[in-house]
């Protein structure tokens, strides 16, 4: 049941996330470091899901750590990157990378996401610099009114 659940999960969020990037694309000026920020704190709503499940099922909640997760998406990644932190960078590096990829993935995968939407933001108040940015709650209301309007095909 707990597969099956993941492979539903991981479909239902490809297929959010593709919906979400192509049609933010589309309509304008979307920039990249938002669609990684909003993609990795989704996937690690999504691994808390799931360790939420395991708990519901289990009794216990097990923590999976960003090692483990990591190892299950890509493990030569993650092979290549220990290997490049322990020969090229500082023992210090390493120690710090062993430290992190011991942290629960959810927390790990949400800091890079919200890092990534900083990033972001700073990069907007930048490019719109000496004006006053257009509230959230604006800028999503105009979004919905745009996406709530039927377009009509130019022949």
């Amino acid at each position: 049941m707990l597969e099956t659940l993941k492979s539903w999960v991981e479909v239902g969020l490809v297929i959010a996330i593709l919906v979400m990037f192509f049609g933010l694309v589309a309509r304008s000026n979307v920039r990249a470091a938002r669609v990684l920020g909003w993609f990795s704190v989704a996937w690690g709503l999504t691994v808390v899901i799931i360790e939420g499940y395991g708990w519901y099922g289990k009794g216990d909640w097990i923590i999976v750590p960003t090692r483990q997760f990591w190892h299950q998406i890509d493990r030569g990644s993650l092979n290549a990157f220990e290997s490049v932190a322990e020969r090229y960078f500082p023992s210090a590096f390493d120690a710090v990378a062993e430290w992190v990829l011991n942290w629960p993935a959810w927390l790990v995968l949400g800091l890079i996401g919200l890092a990534f939407l900083i990033y972001d933001h700073i990069q907007l108040t930048h490019m719109l610099a000496g004006q006053r940015p257009v509230p959230i709650w604006k800028r999503v209301l105009a979004w919905l009114r745009e996406a709530i309007r039927p377009h009509e095909e130019q022949t």
